[in-house]
């Protein structure tokens, strides 16, 4: 069965639809720990009493080693977190792309939302079971992929 959705020149794929809940959560924490680098950047001033304090022929103090240490950790985290936003973006933009609006509020719900099914059952309101929502969303996804194979 084929896995991918066509969607502009991005193709989508079951996996990344249905990973956004993890990408979701990734995200949660890059950014958690991006404050916590930002906190330590800005807590660890060096002393300003105007005396150099090398022990060593270092050009560099160790107050600097770890602000540049920091600040390239900061960096990294920037960077990851602008691609796990992009992957979402694009995970959204097919979601807002679903025709049917019950469809397109279970994926939004379940996958962009991270919500469980019971959850969802009771947002969609329709007297909907978990189950009931659940297998909404499966038949989407199996004629996704099926309508893509006869494509």
């Amino acid at each position: 069965m084929n896995d991918i959705f066509q969607k502009g020149e991005k193709k989508m794929t079951r996996k990344d639809l249905e990973k956004i809940y993890y990408l979701k959560r990734e995200l949660k924490m890059w950014e958690k720990r991006y404050e916590e680098l930002c906190a330590d950047m800005s807590q660890d001033t060096p002393s300003a009493d105007g005396m150099p304090h090398s022990v060593t022929n270092k050009i560099s103090s160790p107050t600097e080693d770890k602000a540049i240490l920091l600040a390239d950790h900061v960096a990294l985290i920037a960077k990851h977190m602008a691609k796990i936003r992009e992957a979402i973006r694009e995970v959204e933009s097919f979601i807002s792309g679903i025709e049917d609006p019950l469809i397109r509020q279970i994926v939004e719900l379940r996958c962009v939302k991270c919500m469980s099914w019971e959850e969802v059952a009771d947002l969609i309101g329709r007297s909907s079971t978990a189950e009931n929502t659940r297998l909404i969303y499966h038949r989407f996804i199996k004629s996704k992929f099926e309508t893509n194979v006869t494509q």
